[in-house]
């Protein structure tokens, strides 16, 4: 696990640029991403660079930039193939020497036997560079479902990448925001997702389970030949036959079948030359991971997050009973509220983009808290819920909401009106009031984003197109789309929090083989009676006790309003990013603060794009932003880790 950065020259358009200072400069800013080693190696008309978290052959031998023996193939690379045992006997077989233990070269041997179709045969997380010398190629690439992140811009005649966009952001000439995007970001809380454009105007994302190709042609950057190809689609993995199979099977076949899939999907991921841990929330998914990790590693440390002076929200008992379960040692992160208030803007400068999820600070905290006892890598239950059924409101109360739609006709005005309007939230259609053109708003919202999720849900609902039931095609549809739409900020929270704590994160439940199956297994073996992750749980309570398999989803509940009061104070946006860079009216501005508690998210939203405004366009350092803004709120400094509590 690591950060990349490169450049790849295009053309000469007469402006003076130092590619390798401007790639050594991004990999000093994801220094965090790997502290272990770093290095940058000039390549003819490219430039890779690399910060190394070591994870598997600690030796120089796996060092980055990597290159073959005739060093005319090159590779930068961020993540982990979990096949890469399989594949490098396959590539010996074929021929192929290896100098290391590492993923990184079977990686690098892998692109070299089959290009770019490599990348369908990985199984893993990545984000990676490779540079044929002999082509004068660039070929990007990332992930099925981008839990690595890679992005990219233009400059002075080169093609820069990164894998944070504030390294991007930090070698660009100028930067402004991009104000659809951001309109988006407000509505939707996910600018992951459609267009490749972030919040920054010129920096883009490479989607989810594609690569990019850039060749430098005459005639300049104009004429250079880039192009972005997509090697996976969720929707394309949706197979009629393996759908019938599972609808025939007994419920018992079934869960032996996934239940396998799981087990191995946590065994793959525990291949490692460093300490490995667990996220155990004491919820049903990250306590399976636990439970099954323990059977196979049974000294493996879990870690849970635990809320000082707030019982009501503190679910470390949980955690405790699902640690005594599967044997292991359960080590407690008490956070505070002064935790929170002193993390919060390290939280936004990592996440690069301003927080869509507050208890990213404490995925910040637990990360760091982690590292210090020696762990370098999580396993986290990320994925469970798109994949089994576990959004109550986006599943299993949208296929209620669309049985009564189907006696809307004979329903009167207000409640056909109120049944639209459930339908929409269970969209993820933001409801704000009860409006006389309730017709208008779905239209409005989809306009926004060029109807790019209404179509990712008509396709995926279109990939389902072979069940008979309409109410089960919405139902399968919802959770397919979410796999892409709704999970990317979280893999985003993910992948920023713990890699700023230099950690590398994994999710078993994303596993290749896992959701290749999952996505085709009917509604009834997810869902089904007032359970929701049925099968899931079905499995669960064969590792798990009851008290944990069966108790109510709650998420990742923090005191938030407690801990943000301090915040909402109109001192902390006077002639800041949204009045002066964005244009926001004070008057309006100030009432919104001044109301805070009316709408706490809407709230957060302002204060989180107000410290990533003044971070990035104002270039305000993290530190003194953070001293100032608790100079403004009068919060209590803490220590940076809080203190632990080993159960």
């Amino acid at each position: 696990m690591c950060g990349i950065a490169g450049s790849l020259r295009l053309s000469d358009d007469g402006v003076r640029f130092d590619a390798v200072a401007a790639v050594s400069r991004m990999c000093g800013i994801q220094h965090h991403r790997g502290p272990d080693d770093s290095g940058v190696a000039a390549l003819d008309n490219a430039v890779l660079g690399s910060n190394r978290l070591s994870i598997i052959d600690l030796s120089p031998a796996g060092h980055m930039p990597m290159s073959n023996e005739d060093q005319t193939v090159w590779i930068a690379y961020n993540g982990e193939i979990f096949n890469f045992q399989d594949l490098r006997r396959q590539l010996e077989l074929a021929g192929h020497v290896f100098r290391s233990r590492s993923d990184t070269e079977v990686a690098l041997h892998a692109f070299e036997e089959w290009g770019s179709d490599c990348l369908r045969r990985f199984v893993g997380m990545f984000g990676l560079a490779l540079y044929d010398g002999q082509a004068k190629r660039l070929v990007l690439a990332r992930d099925r479902f981008g839990k690595k992140p890679l992005y990219y811009t233009f400059r002075s005649g080169h093609l820069l990448f990164a894998s944070e966009m504030k390294a991007l952001i930090a070698v660009s000439e100028s930067i402004r925001p991009n104000m659809q995007r951001l309109a988006e970001w407000s509505l939707y809380r996910n600018i992951d997702f459609g267009s490749r454009d972030t919040l920054i105007d010129g920096i883009y994302f490479l989607p989810p389970g594609c690569f990019m190709t850039a060749t430098p042609e005459p005639g300049g950057e104009k004429r250079a030949r880039i192009s972005v190809e997509s090697y996976f689609q969720p929707d394309a993995e949706v197979n009629a036959e393996v759908y019938n199979s599972f609808n025939r099977q007994s419920d018992e076949e079934v869960r032996k079948q996934v239940e396998g899939l799981i087990a191995r999907a946590v065994r793959d991921r525990l291949v490692s030359d460093v300490p490995i841990g667990t996220l155990c929330s004491g919820g049903i998914d990250s306590s399976l991971v636990t439970a099954l990790c323990a059977r196979q590693m049974p000294e493996i440390m879990a870690f849970n997050v635990g809320v000082a002076g707030f019982n009501a929200f503190d679910e470390s008992r949980y955690a405790a009973k699902a640690a005594r379960s599967a044997g292991v040692r359960l080590l407690t992160l008490s956070i505070r509220p002064e935790d929170f208030q002193r993390n919060l803007v390290q939280a936004i400068y990592q996440a690069d983009v301003p927080l869509t999820h507050p208890n990213s600070v404490a995925f910040l905290l637990i990360s760091r808290f982690a590292r210090a006892h020696g762990v370098k890598i999580l396993l986290s239950g990320e994925a469970a819920d798109e994949l089994f059924g576990g959004y109550t409101q986006r599943y299993r109360r949208y296929r209620q909401v669309l049985r009564l739609q189907q006696l809307a006709p004979f329903l009167p005005s207000k409640i056909r009106k109120l049944l639209i309007l459930a339908g929409y939230a269970c969209d993820g259609v933001p409801i704000t009031d009860f409006s006389e053109y309730p017709g208008l708003l779905s239209h409005s919202t989809s306009f926004l984003d060029r109807f790019a999720r209404e179509e990712l849900k008509e396709r995926s609902q279109s990939a389902y197109s072979f069940v008979a039931d309409p109410l089960d095609r919405a139902v399968l549809g919802a959770m397919l789309a979410d796999l892409t739409n709704f999970l990317a900020p979280l893999l985003r929270r993910l992948d920023r929090m713990s890699m700023a704590a230099s950690v590398e994160a994994r999710t078993p439940f994303l596993d290749y083989e896992l959701v290749k199956a999952v996505i085709n297994l009917p509604v009834r073996c997810r869902l089904r009676g007032h359970h929701d992750k049925w099968l899931l749980k079905t499995i669960a309570a064969r590792y798990l006790p009851d008290e944990i398999v069966y108790r109510r989803k709650v998420g990742f509940p923090l005191p938030l309003v407690d801990y943000v009061a301090p915040f909402a104070r109109p001192e902390l946006f006077e002639s800041g990013f949204c009045m002066d860079c964005l244009g926001v009216g004070r008057r309006a501005l100030m009432t919104a603060v001044k109301g805070w508690r009316k709408n706490f998210n809407g709230f957060f939203n302002l204060l989180a794009l107000e410290l990533w405004g003044r971070i990035f366009f104002m270039n305000q350092p993290v530190e003194e932003l953070t001293e100032w803004s608790l100079s403004k709120t009068g919060s209590i400094t803490s220590r940076s880790i809080p203190e632990s509590n080993v159960v």
